[in-house]
């Protein structure tokens, strides 16, 4: 390639980074309907063999098949998570009266016994310190209300936008085919079937993980002995497949509970057990995604690091797919030479 080329590439790069960086928020629902649409496009066809109608009716009921379904399973969701909200804040004065205060108190008691210069008013900084931290928790809480208007209205033009692309999809592809010429067209499939490609092999990935992160939660609380260990397990495996989740949302309060009632050795086993899943799925990930795009695992890592700190949870989706671009390419240079 000549130097006016380099300038192209070099320009579209930049302009792509700067559009993941500032724009991928508002382009996002739109990104995330084109790719359920083709991730369902390979069954819309195969039900199409079986059922003579057309594919914009067949995708139609679909959608609504999928969404009715998940609604469904949201409800049930929302619903015990009210009833569990509700169930919490009933008894919480009993658990302020019969678990907080008395591991203030046994707790109190230690550091006098431990160290001399102990204040006797230091059940009185520690509630200081639990009312400002209740208060960074409600302004947190208050900006994540705040932000529910804003997801609802990029979920709904997520919905909107899938049934749109199913209904105009082969207008819009024969648009396209007239516009554009073979070789361009050409390249856009492949880049959407990399993409494709990308994404299925994080998912194969974070079910591994999760197959994975749910034998050992549930070894582990099987012989800690906690209530409902194959629940617990299920739950915060499935929790953990979630880029913006992760196991400490269950595992980090069932610590704190634990302290509270004074159970401290469970709440270090538990703490052991965090830390473990926590190393044991930051080495697995980039092994088993080496495995499937046959790139090295130390750069798919550092990679994902990278796309992390720049581009946030995005970059964890984002990394494989620009490292299988990167390194195909320079597979395709050293060809050349």
């Amino acid at each position: 390639m000549d130097k006016k080329q380099y300038l192209i590439i070099g320009f579209g790069l930049l302009i792509y980074i700067i559009i993941l960086k500032y724009m991928f928020s508002l382009l996002f629902p739109f990104i995330l309907a084109i790719l359920c649409f083709f991730v369902l496009k390979p069954l819309i066809d195969r039900i199409q063999q079986y059922i003579p109608l057309q594919k914009s009716a067949i995708g139609i009921s679909l959608l609504l098949f999928i969404y009715l379904a998940l609604a469904f399973l949201l409800g049930i969701l929302i619903t015990a998570l009210f009833c569990l909200c509700v169930h919490f804040f009933q008894q919480l004065p009993v658990y302020y009266d019969s678990i907080f205060l008395p591991f203030i108190y046994k707790i109190t008691k230690l550091l006098e016994s431990i160290f001399s210069f102990v204040p006797q008013d230091f059940v009185i900084i520690f509630q200081n310190w639990i009312n400002q931290n209740m208060l960074d928790f409600i302004s947190f809480a208050s900006s994540f209300i705040k932000s529910i208007p804003s997801f609802l209205l990029s979920f709904f033009i997520f919905v909107i936008s899938t049934f749109f692309l199913v209904l105009d999809y082969e207008d819009m592809k024969d648009c396209f085919l007239r516009l554009l010429q073979k070789k361009t067209c050409f390249q856009l499939v492949q880049f959407k079937n990399r993409v494709l490609k990308s994404l299925w092999i994080y998912m194969k990935c974070q079910i591994i993980l999760m197959f994975v992160t749910f034998l050992i939660l549930l070894i582990a609380f099987l012989i800690l002995k906690i209530d409902s260990p194959l629940l617990y397990a299920f739950t915060i495996c499935l929790l953990d497949s979630l880029p913006f989740i992760g196991i400490g949302i269950i595992l980090i309060p069932m610590m704190v509970l634990y302290l509270f009632q004074g159970a401290y050795m469970k709440a270090v086993y538990l703490f052991c057990l965090y830390l473990i899943i926590n190393m044991i799925r930051s080495f697995l990930e980039p092994h088993i995604m080496n495995k499937e795009m046959k790139i090295p695992a130390f750069l798919l890592l550092v990679s994902m690091v990278l796309h992390i700190h720049f581009f946030g949870i995005a970059g964890v989706i984002l990394s494989p797919i620009h490292m299988s671009f990167i390194y195909q390419y320079f597979h395709k240079s050293e060809d050349l030479i």
